[in-house]
């Protein structure tokens, strides 16, 4: 629904931009985002619109308390006000990037087991579109499931052949490792070698960068493990009681209790939480 108000109002303007984004396109396709790169820009104008409408009065209600001058107030506000837009128009329009960033490293993350569960597959001598087929029923790698769907789509709905099917899934998928796993598979088929070979040798390179990314993971943790227990954990047992012993000699304890609380209750536990969700985004995927 908003899309159709954006495109009204700004799909003519986002048609003449649309030259200055040459990539967005490739970008939209990539993300899976079912927009074109008119109705995209139309709808980034649209909500940097948005923002300038809310944020205006907003902002030059609080510089007019806090300055009490009504033409300082008015004047900050509109520079604020149009700032603010041109911001959020390149957020915005960065924002299949992002995407493809986060799709791409699920996609790389289970390759390794994904090509292996393949390789099993094309060894009983099936073609590979019915290989892709019991790959998506039973695999549980969401990620790369989404990409061969689409490849099954290409073949059953489109009427196309493995070979441009394929042609496509190399165009619009994000991950370059993918990418050129299935143009091997593609130079394979045109060659006609074999393809259970090829799998098999591509998912064995797979699982030893695999293997060789969490022996170093492993050896990265022992040390961010030693870091965060000497200067988090220690630090903050050392600072309560360099603050108590501080305290009970210069009698300022009213002033010192409530820094103790803060870094016990609050400090610790942020730094903590950030320490386990950097870790979490670090940690290679398990199968």
């Amino acid at each position: 629904m908003i899309s159709k108000y954006a495109f009204r109002l700004f799909g003519d303007f986002a048609k003449n931009l649309e030259p200055y984004f040459p990539e967005l396109k490739e970008e939209l396709k990539k993300a899976d985002l079912k927009f074109s790169a008119q109705e995209y820009i139309a709808n980034t104008l649209f909500v940097s619109f948005l923002s300038f409408l809310v944020c205006l009065p907003f902002l030059a209600l609080s510089f007019s308390v806090a300055s009490g001058n009504f033409l300082l107030a008015y004047t900050s506000s509109i520079t604020v006000a149009i700032i603010l837009p041109i911001s959020v128009f390149f957020i915005y329009l960065n924002y299949p990037k992002s995407i493809i960033k986060d799709r791409e490293k699920k996609i790389d993350q289970y390759l390794p087991f994904s090509t292996l569960y393949l390789s099993s597959i094309l060894s009983s001598g099936i073609p590979l579109s019915k290989a892709f087929k019991i790959f998506v029923e039973f695999s549980t790698h969401e990620s790369i499931v989404n990409e061969i769907k689409k490849i099954i789509n290409d073949i059953e709905f489109f009427g196309l052949d493995i070979v441009t099917a394929l042609e496509r899934a190399i165009v619009r998928t994000p991950s370059r490792k993918f990418r050129e796993f299935l143009y091997g598979m593609l130079a394979t088929i045109r060659a006609g070698g074999n393809l259970h070979v090829f799998v098999k040798e591509r998912s064995s390179e797979y699982m030893l960068d695999y293997k060789r990314k969490l022996s170093e993971f492993s050896h990265s943790m022992t040390i961010y493990t030693e870091i965060y227990l000497i200067s988090i954990v220690l630090g903050t047992v050392f600072f309560v009681i360099l603050t108590s012993v501080i305290s009970a000699i210069g009698g300022a304890t009213q002033s010192i209790i409530p820094m103790q609380i803060f870094m016990i209750f609050v400090f610790l536990p942020a730094i903590s939480s950030l320490f386990l969700f950097l870790v979490k985004r670090a940690t290679p995927a398990w199968d």
